[in-house]
């Protein structure tokens, strides 16, 4: 038994077992090698067959076709390259008038600040005593004056007039 395991043991490395028998037939065969003339492999076509596989008829209609796909590829980038240099000019000037409102919003706070500075209490003093001539009161240039009487409110009535009233009034103005 010790044999007989042995034994197969050795085909898993038998490699003519996995070779047909035409293989090994060649082999043996091929081992007296003899030098014979080469054929000639060029197999001949007659003509009009060999334009009929090479030639290839061209479709004018998708050559057209594919000429008008490349232009509208070609004018569609180039208006996306168009738009991009626009919207680059544009977003330029944009900039450009940002910097020119926050210079106009400088300019105008600087010029708030003066505006108030000039209307102070203090420079109004100061320009009517150098350009004027101007000065503060003095407590003998004031004058007080009181309201504390009350109010007084004259209504007047329109008299009847006649001929007799008329000739009173008269003397009396005279006499007053």
């Amino acid at each position: 038994m010790a044999n007989g395991a042995y034994m197969y043991a050795d085909r898993g490395y038998d490699l003519s077992l996995f070779e047909s028998e035409g293989n090994a037939a060649r082999k043996v065969k091929a081992a007296p090698k003899r030098q014979t003339a080469k054929k000639n492999n060029v197999i001949e076509l007659n003509m009009p067959e060999y334009e009929k596989s090479e030639r290839r008829k061209h479709n004018i209609g998708s050559i057209v076709l594919g000429f008008v796909c490349a232009a509208i590829v070609t004018l569609c980038v180039g208006l996306i390259i168009r738009g991009q240099v626009e919207l680059t000019e544009l977003n330029q000037e944009i900039v450009s008038a940002q910097v020119q409102l926050e210079e106009a919003k400088s300019e105008y706070t600087q010029m708030q600040a003066k505006m108030e500075a000039s209307l102070s209490t203090a420079a109004i003093e100061k320009y009517a005593r150098e350009n004027l001539g101007m000065s503060k009161a003095t407590a003998h240039q004031k004058e007080y004056i009181s309201l504390s009487e009350g109010d007084k409110a004259e209504v007047y009535t329109q008299k009847k007039s006649n001929v007799f009233t008329e000739i009173g009034d008269f003397f009396q103005s005279l006499w007053s």
